[in-house]
């Protein structure tokens, strides 16, 4: 049997099919390759993500920074020795607690800005310098605050430095002998005090608290139960008078309760029962004299 043959001729392409078929597999193509790219980025991303929340990141830094660090501090440059100067009132072991220093610690990975932070923010540090000294040493200068005064606040005792700020409310003992002052704002107006105390520190001396009333005057207490009531303007001036007046006539060691000083011009004293008693009978005694 004879194949049979179809004797018809094929219909030649369309005009412009290939280019058409051409164009549908580049679309498919560049459709195929931006779905590809978003899968990467979404993994990447989301990997990233992960990676940072668990602290994986973190955790590879810091295995790569410890480990520069310790070849560091193996070729010579571990910090080996510390020198603390300037420390009188702070205790050693608190300088090195806040330098956070451990064994083996390259000096050139050290952060001395946080330590430097950390040191000022002890209590009677006023100031520090921390400096590397190369290869393997670290030299921490300290300036400690000058405690001026003991103030007392709703029964409360703080060391103060003459700015009024408040230094430490620990180990007061050895300050007991610098002046005592009470009240809310006795450590902001201290300047008046440590003048007169300057100026005459004998008298000063004789002082056993003073207290700051009603936010704008200085009662002060003397060691003999004596009340020196001093103005709101000028009390440097008052307690100048008082000096002479106590130089010329010993007025400190009379039978007297207080001296008031608040009046320009006046001295108003206040004496004890006992001498006011005292006084009262020798005036009627000499009232019966003098009417004989």
């Amino acid at each position: 049997m004879w194949p049979v043959t179809d004797k018809r001729k094929k219909k030649p392409p369309k005009r412009g099919a290939k280019q058409a078929q051409s164009l549908k597999r580049r679309r498919r193509l560049s459709l195929f390759t931006r779905w590809a790219s978003l899968v990467v980025v979404c993994i990447t991303v989301i990997g990233t993500v992960y990676i940072w929340k668990s602290g994986l990141f973190e955790e590879w830094m810091m295995e790569a920074s410890d480990t520069v660090d310790r070849g560091i501090a193996e070729a010579g440059f571990a910090v080996g020795e510390v020198r603390i100067t300037g420390q009188e009132n702070t205790e050693l072991k608190q300088v090195r607690a806040a330098l956070a220093l451990y064994d083996g610690q390259s000096i050139v990975s050290l952060d001395l800005e946080n330590m430097l932070l950390r040191v000022e923010g002890l209590p009677w540090v006023k100031k520090a310098t921390i400096v590397r000294i190369m290869p393997d040493a670290l030299e921490v200068t300290i300036v400690e605050h000058e405690a001026v005064a003991l103030w007392q606040e709703n029964g409360q005792l703080y060391l103060v430095n003459d700015a009024g700020k408040v230094i430490t409310d620990q180990g007061l003992a050895p300050f007991v002998g610098l002046p005592h002052v009470v009240g809310v704002g006795a450590n902001e107006n201290l300047e008046v005090l440590l003048a007169m105390k300057a100026k005459y520190p004998a008298l000063f001396a004789q002082v056993k608290s003073s207290v700051w009333v009603g936010g704008r005057r200085w009662d002060m207490n003397l060691t003999n139960g004596i009340k020196i009531k001093l103005p709101e303007k000028g009390p440097d001036l008052a307690w100048q008078k008082l000096y002479e007046y106590d130089s010329s006539q010993k007025i400190l060691a009379k039978e007297v309760l207080i001296i008031d000083l608040r009046q320009h011009g006046k001295t108003i004293l206040r004496l004890t029962e006992k001498e006011a008693e005292r006084r009262r009978l020798l005036t009627k005694s000499k009232m019966k004299e003098e009417s004989i």
